[in-house]
């Protein structure tokens, strides 16, 4: 026979093995630890009543009390770590849903954000396309007119090369004639001019030479006696002898000087009308003056070589006023054209600036877009989610309050979960045989 302990030994054993236990308040610990004793002396008062109906010992020893002890130690600490993990998982996926809605809100926030600059960056973009478009037609009709301009220069230009060559083809004509006239000059000696001057009545037809020459000098050479609409008032061979030959040196100076009057254009034109009355006559011609008197055969062909260079250079005068007009028409195309193709360049600049903004706003709006999209998919996926889990949402938190209570009753329920299994391992039924 075991001897038993005493109640106050139980206890005191109890309450030693219990006391790294967590048992709640200092109450519920004093319950706990008195209800151990009391339920070993329940099993012994049931071993006994056993006995009586089963007729069979059923024995409890000290050990078998320490044994209840040690198994609710163990049941009671499985049963809080169980409990705790739950509610921590619970609650790791209330703050993970917690979160996914927060997370959700923001996206919101954020993509109606992302919305609003989308649709700057757009409207933006779409501003600038049409400031792009307008400039481009712009450049497009300047650029045109530009070619336009380019062409008429070209023309002008054409005809003034033209008109360049014609005139100084002529030119390159009259320059023999000036150089003949003057080499006839040259070759005039003032002995033989002398001896015309002592001639009382000179060879025929010899007169008519001074006298042409005397209708060129009128208003040039001052000796020469004009009337007042600038004809020779004498032609005659004394008034040749006198106004010419007076001073046969000053005679020679003037007559070269009719080449330049021909060239400023200051010699009257009706000189050159009064001396063809002359120089269409059969007779006058180098050979046939030749003949008759060598200074006079110089200053005939000194007359007919200078009205051929009056007669090319009036021709060419014209062509002159032509060219120079058209240098000028020119000269004006030339600037017009610089300031159309100054004003192409400055709208091309533009037109280039304002393109490189536009491929960087429509980057830019595409990146928003971008954004947008791959923002509402991420937001899409998150509702999706935080809806399905909606219902979750509210059974996890119902079953952490659940857990919570229960943690509370895990005290009382091991121990009658300890103490039904000791009851049913030293009482079994009276169909288990011993």
């Amino acid at each position: 026979m075991f001897q038993p302990w005493p109640s106050d030994a139980l206890y005191s054993v109890g309450k030693k093995f219990l006391s790294s236990v967590d048992l709640g308040t200092d109450e519920e610990r004093d319950v706990i630890e008195r209800f151990l004793p009391f339920s070993f002396e329940a099993v012994n008062k049931a071993t006994t009543d056993y006995k009586k109906k089963e007729r069979r010992n059923v024995y409890t020893t000290p050990k078998s009390y320490l044994e209840l002890i040690k198994l609710y130690k163990i049941l009671l600490e499985d049963s809080r770590s169980d409990a705790s993990s739950a509610i921590s998982r619970l609650d790791n996926g209330l703050t993970t849903l917690r979160e996914t809605s927060e997370s959700v809100a923001q996206l919101e926030h954020d993509l109606k954000g992302m919305l609003e600059d989308a649709a700057a960056k757009k409207e933006k973009a779409e501003q600038i396309a049409e400031t792009v478009s307008k400039e481009k037609a712009i450049a497009e009709v300047e650029t045109a007119n530009a070619q336009i301009e380019k062409e008429q220069v070209a023309k002008i230009a054409e005809e003034v090369g033209k008109k360049q060559r014609d005139t100084e083809s002529d030119l390159a004509k009259a320059e023999p004639a000036v150089e003949a006239a003057m080499s006839a000059l040259d070759t005039l000696d003032q002995k033989d001019l002398s001896s015309c001057k002592g001639m009382l009545k000179p060879p025929p037809k010899l007169d008519e030479v001074f006298a042409a020459t005397m209708v060129l000098l009128a208003g040039i050479m001052p000796s020469v006696i004009i009337t007042k609409s600038g004809k020779v008032k004498d032609a005659s061979w004394d008034a040749a002898k006198k106004q010419l030959m007076g001073n046969i040196k000053e005679y020679m100076v003037y007559l070269k000087d009719i080449k330049t009057h021909v060239d400023d254009g200051s010699i009257n034109q009706n000189n050159f009308k009064e001396v063809r009355q002359y120089i269409e006559q059969d007779y006058f011609n180098v050979e046939t003056i030749k003949a008759k008197n060598t200074a006079a055969a110089g200053l005939c062909s000194f007359v007919l070589n200078i009205v051929t260079y009056y007669d090319i250079v009036t021709t060419v005068e014209p062509k002159r006023q032509a060219l120079a007009e058209a240098n000028q028409q020119l000269s004006a195309a030339n600037e017009k054209l610089t300031t159309v193709m100054a004003n192409v360049a400055a709208l091309e600049e533009k037109l280039s600036r304002l393109t490189t903004e536009l491929n960087e706003a429509n980057s830019s709006k595409k990146e928003a877009m971008d954004a947008v999209a791959a923002g509402e998919r991420k937001l899409n996926l998150a509702q999706r989610l935080t809806t399905a889990l909606s219902s979750e949402n509210q059974r996890w938190a119902e079953n952490v309050i659940t857990l919570r209570k229960n943690e509370k009753l895990l005290r009382e329920m091991c121990f009658w979960r300890v103490l039904s299994y000791r009851m049913w391992v030293l009482l079994p039924s009276p169909s288990v045989s011993t």
